[in-house]
């Protein structure tokens, strides 16, 4: 299945052209935890953004003690991180709730990493990890006058460490309860005339054994007079994960790599509602993109263009039990004496490419001229039993 879609916009920005050197002088003195950039594609006060909009910065994270995003985003006020049945994270914004969480564009450095399959992250989540993250900006209500449609209820941009981050070699380790234990590696430093930068992080758990006192099987053993329900029992939230990441730049050119693989991916509370403790996904995560930003292409002009490449998939490390051995389901087809097993597998990729143009020339707004090109495909699927 394909999918291509070009979209082209012009916005009119509220933005005062003499409030560009305020903001430069002001970033320098005081850093940059008040600006963000995804209200309106280019960086801005807080104050000003057109947007009900939040800013974390790795030092905030530093403080809270979090290892995953999950953990983060869930301090921002406003959003909610809750979890569908296979403990998937749904991230509800001002209330809007459905089971894949469509309607919250997730971004890596501006590049959609949602699946085409579900129109969210999918399925297979498997977390991220924290070290490699310099700034998360979330904007709380519509972003689809900059975004498209995806962005609805809200947008989550992850922004990824470069040089200027990281000081030299960092190296960390640590280790938790449920088997938790993390070691992570960044870098910083210069390759010919490239600044470069990258970060590792591999991450391993089994999870919390919460209870499950009740499950779907639970209510289908009274109706078909069974016992194969597995509760009581714990969810399984077991994951070995690795996340990588490089970035390149030099000029206006930037380019990034990210690699996101995850494996031993428990299914939560069970993909079905009834528990399955040996069932196992993995899944990966590639992508690629560079970009140009001049801020000074002309007197008045600011342009940046950016062409990435996202590759992702859902795929089984051990048979998910969607039902156990001794389950009837009222099929009148006797008893599934091995369980009702299902796998399904989905691979995709996403071929994006998108340019914008900031006029500053006038003196109490900005327009922004923009244009994009998506052209997305799963290409195999696939159910096993």
């Amino acid at each position: 299945m394909k999918y291509l879609k070009t979209i082209a916009a012009i916005t009119l920005l509220a933005i005062s052209a003499n409030t560009f050197a305020e903001e430069e002088d002001l970033a320098l003195s005081y850093g940059d935890e008040d600006f963000v950039s995804i209200a309106t594609g280019q960086s801005q006060l807080i104050s000003k953004a057109p947007a009900v909009a939040s800013v974390i910065t790795a030092k905030d994270i530093k403080k809270m003690g979090a290892i995953d995003i999950n953990e983060v985003l869930e301090t921002v006020p406003g959003l909610h991180v809750s979890v569908n049945s296979s403990y998937t994270p749904v991230y509800t914004i001002r209330g809007i709730y459905s089971k894949y969480n469509p309607q919250v564009l997730f971004l890596i450095n501006g590049v959609p990493i949602s699946s085409l399959y579900y129109g969210s992250r999918g399925l297979v989540w498997g977390g991220m990890p924290v070290e490699a993250i310099t700034r998360i900006e979330i904007i709380r209500g519509p972003g689809s006058a900059v975004y498209g449609a995806d962005a609805f209820a809200g947008t989550i941009n992850i922004i990824t460490k470069d040089k200027s981050n990281i000081q030299g070699t960092e190296v960390g380790v640590y280790a938790g309860s449920f088997d938790s234990k993390s070691t992570w590696l960044n870098y910083g430093g210069n390759l010919a005339d490239f600044d470069l930068s990258t970060s590792i992080q591999y991450v391993t758990t089994d999870g919390h054994k919460e209870i499950i006192n009740s499950d779907l099987q639970t209510g289908l053993d009274m109706a078909d007079s069974t016992s194969a329900s597995l509760a009581p029992g714990a969810v399984s939230l077991s994951r070995d994960s690795l996340d990588l990441r490089l970035e390149m730049s030099k000029g206006n050119w930037k380019t990034r790599l990210g690699l996101q693989e995850s494996e031993n991916i428990g299914t939560g509370a069970g993909v079905a509602e009834a528990l399955d403790p040996s069932g196992r996904f993995k899944s990966s995560r590639r992508n690629f993109d560079i970009t140009y930003r001049n801020p000074e292409f002309t007197e008045n002009w600011d342009i940046e263009s950016q062409a990435s490449y996202f590759y992702t998939t859902q795929e089984i490390d051990e048979n998910l039990i969607l039902f156990p051995a001794g389950s009837e389901l009222n099929l009148g087809a006797g008893t599934f004496t091995n369980g009702v097993i299902g796998n399904p597998e989905v691979f995709e990729e996403h071929v994006r490419f998108n340019t914008s143009a900031f006029y500053k020339g006038l003196e109490t707004h900005t327009i922004r001229i923009g244009a994009g090109y998506v052209d997305s495909e799963i290409f195999k699927v696939g159910e096993g039993a």
